[in-house]
C-alpha cells in the first residue's frame, strides 16, 4: 500500500503544465478571430497530448512528463510554425524554434516562456484562376503553326514576284507538276478492276517490222 502511494505521489510530482497564448501578428492582428476548433498537440516518442484554444486565446497542457516535445497547431484559417518544447525534471520549460526534418540535437532560436504563438500566413485552399495572358497564348504550339502558315501564305507570293524570271518560270513549272501529281496520284490505274481481279498489267507493244514473213 505504501509502495503504491509512493508511486502515485511520484507520478503526480513528475506531471507538469505547459501554457501559452496566441499573440497578434501581421497575418493575424486579432487572435480572438481564430476558430474555436483550433487545436494544439505536444508530441514525443509514443506520447501525444492534445488541447484546444481557450476563450482568452490561450492554451494549457496538463499532466506533461519531463522530456522533449514538438508543439504543432492545427488551425483551418492560419498556419503556425512548429516549436520545440523541453520540459526539465524540475518543471522548467524551454522553447526553441524548429522545423520538420531538423536534427533534434540542433537547437534553434530560444523563445520566451510561456509559449507565444504567431501566425506565419493565412490558409488558402483555393487556386485563383489566371486571367488572359497574350504571351502564354503565343506560346501555344497550335498558334505558332497558324502564324507560320499565315506568314508563308502572305509572304511567299511576294517573294516569288521578286525572283528572277527564269527561276520564277522553273518554280511555276515545278508547282504545276506537283499539283498534277497531287490531283491524280494513281494516274490511269483502274482501282475497281484491280480489286475485282480483272485488270492486267500493261504490256509493251511489239513493233512489227515492215517486212512480211516468209512461208
Amino acid at each position: 500500500m505504501k509502495f503504491l502511494l509512493a508511486s502515485l505521489l511520484a507520478s503526480v510530482a513528475s506531471a507538469f503544465t505547459v501554457t501559452g497564448t496566441f499573440a497578434p501578428s501581421p497575418h493575424l492582428p486579432n487572435p480572438a478571430l481564430l476558430p474555436p476548433t483550433t487545436s494544439l498537440t505536444l508530441t514525443t516518442s509514443g506520447t501525444t497530448a492534445r488541447t484546444l484554444i481557450s476563450t482568452s486565446n490561450g492554451f494549457t497542457f496538463h499532466n506533461i512528463s519531463a522530456g522533449s516535445y514538438l508543439l504543432d497547431v492545427a488551425c483551418p484559417s492560419h498556419h503556425f510554425a512548429p516549436l520545440r518544447v523541453d520540459v526539465a525534471g524540475n518543471g522548467d520549460v524551454s522553447v526553441h524554434t524548429t522545423f520538420r526534418g531538423n536534427e533534434w540535437s540542433n537547437l534553434g532560436e530560444a523563445r520566451p516562456y510561456p509559449v507565444m504563438l504567431h501566425a506565419i500566413k493565412t490558409a488558402d485552399y483555393y487556386v485563383v484562376r489566371e486571367g488572359f495572358n497574350p504571351t502564354k497564348l503565343l506560346a501555344n504550339p497550335m498558334i505558332l503553326v497558324a502564324i507560320v502558315s499565315l506568314v508563308a501564305i502572305v509572304g511567299l507570293p511576294k517573294l516569288v514576284d521578286k525572283m528572277d524570271p527564269e527561276l520564277k518560270a522553273e518554280f511555276e513549272e515545278s508547282q504545276k507538276k506537283v499539283g498534277a501529281a497531287q490531283a491524280n496520284p494513281l494516274g490511269g490505274f483502274d482501282v475497281a478492276s484491280f480489286l475485282a481481279g480483272t485488270s492486267k498489267p500493261a504490256t509493251p507493244e511489239v513493233k512489227q517490222s515492215g517486212k512480211g514473213r516468209k512461208n
